[in-house]
């Protein structure tokens, strides 16, 4: 099991539901992976995720464009850095609890939406590229309710089964986008264009 530390300044909760990289997290997939009976590694990635998702979250948004960071981690963060690191050390796949579907299709395998479309998480995956498919795991994409995967780790006695959900940024983890640009970047007011790029 891995846990990414994705920031060198970690909150010690998350608030909420938002956010997904707190130290209480990781304690609590520590946790799990000692019920589990499997190792656990935490690795540093913020220096990565820094570099390809803040940084060019940043720089989007002070370009008047709007950033997706999820995508922007999926590709460079989870399925590069993550990835590249797993293999190099002998992992077979890397597995996550995203809501997508590895398939066989006509030419090989494919990314397909999750059973629960509720959650799906496929176009934020489509980034992987076709080289990685074979080295991924989607455990619950096949799941069409979220209750169930909840209801199975309650049962392994996991006491994440409750936690809520992590949504939204990762890295905004009091949700307020405006302020964290604010802080950030100043205050400017930009111009407004339509999708032709006309003021």
């Amino acid at each position: 099991a891995v846990h990414m530390a994705l920031t060198k300044s970690k909150e010690e909760y998350r608030i909420g539901s938002r956010g997904c990289c707190s130290l209480e997290d990781s304690a609590d997939a520590r946790r799990a992976a000692a019920l589990l009976g499997i190792p656990f590694y935490v690795w540093d990635l913020s220096e990565e995720f820094e570099k390809t998702v803040i940084d060019d979250f940043l720089s989007e948004y002070k370009q008047g464009r709007t950033p997706n960071p999820c995508v922007r981690c999926n590709e460079y963060v989870k399925f590069k850095s993550l990835l590249d690191r797993g293999i190099a050390l002998g992992f077979d796949a890397v597995c996550t609890g995203h809501y997508a579907q590895i398939l066989q299709g006509d030419k090989g395998l494919e990314l397909h939406r999750s059973n629960n479309l509720l959650k799906d998480q496929s176009y934020v995956l489509a980034v992987i590229g076709r080289e990685n498919v074979s080295r991924v795991l989607f455990p619950i994409g096949d799941v069409d309710d979220k209750e169930k995967v909840r209801a199975e780790a309650a049962s392994r006695g996991l006491t994440v089964s409750n936690k809520p959900d992590s949504y939204d940024i990762c890295f905004i983890p009091d949700g307020n986008t405006a302020g964290f640009l604010k802080s950030k970047l100043g205050s400017r007011r930009g111009e407004i264009l339509d999708t032709d790029g006309n003021v």
